[in-house]
């Protein structure tokens, strides 16, 4: 765990691990809900077919990832 940093000294955390947390699943699944929560039903997010060709898949949504960062 790395101890309390004034932000005037973040540099000297550079290269440790700050932060880690347990691995957090983000399945289409979960995806599709937080689409319906926000109404961000955008195809990139829930069409899977469509995101295969073009991207190799669905791409969660940048709120969603960061909605995770209190786990």
């Amino acid at each position: 765990m790395v101890k309390s940093v004034n932000y005037n000294d973040i540099d000297s955390l550079v290269g440790q691990e700050v932060g880690v947390s347990d691995w957090v699943v983000v399945d289409q699944d979960r995806v599709n809900k937080f689409a319906d929560a926000t109404g961000d039903h955008q195809w990139i997010h829930v069409d899977v077919e469509k995101a295969k060709q073009f991207m190799g898949g669905t791409i969660a949504h940048g709120y969603l990832t960061l909605s995770l960062i209190p786990y």
